[in-house]
């Protein structure tokens, strides 16, 4: 895990490569937290669909807004938040951390296993935000939405895929 948190937060490699190695780094952890969640729910008995994350149809606008609008939406939001949080005493991981755990909160307002599949993502990204905000604001903001739209972008064509088999 430290040396996780070191590539995380003092990445010692180029902006754009950085980014693209966060999108499997937060898109394999979170299915399979999301898997396992699901799994345990139904063995559990519980309605699954019921508390899965919403589903869409594949659209030009929702694809748009997953790809475009949410990442640079939802980064700007991470930036404030994280700019509340780095401003007391807690050490950046911690803040990631507690980014991450409401973000999955958020997400789960809307099925509450979508907490799953997406508080590890969010802390990936807010880990991303935070080591390059360092550099300036705009790198931060890159470091975050980038992998946050490859991320939707796959879940998206995941989702098309699955609905073009059918």
């Amino acid at each position: 895990m430290r040396r996780l948190l070191g590539f995380l937060l003092r990445p010692e490699i180029s902006l754009w490569r950085y980014s693209l190695c966060l999108a499997p780094l937060a898109l394999i952890p979170s299915a399979l937290f999301y898997s396992l969640a699901r799994f345990f729910a139904e063995t559990a008995g519980m309605d699954v669909a019921a508390h899965a994350a919403p589903t869409s149809e594949v659209t030009f606008g929702n694809v748009f807004g997953a790809v475009v609008f949410a990442p640079v939406f939802e980064t700007f939001m991470l930036a404030g938040l994280l700019k509340v949080l780095l401003s007391t005493s807690l050490q950046p991981a911690v803040c990631a951390a507690i980014s991450a755990v409401l973000w999955g909160c958020f997400h789960g307002l809307f099925g509450a296993l979508w907490f799953f599949g997406t508080a590890w993502s969010f802390f990936v990204f807010s880990c991303g935000y935070i080591s390059w905000r360092r550099a300036s604001f705009s790198q931060g903001f890159l470091a975050a939405a980038v992998p946050h739209a490859l991320v939707n972008s796959i879940a998206m064509l995941l989702l098309w895929s699955a609905k073009s088999a059918v």
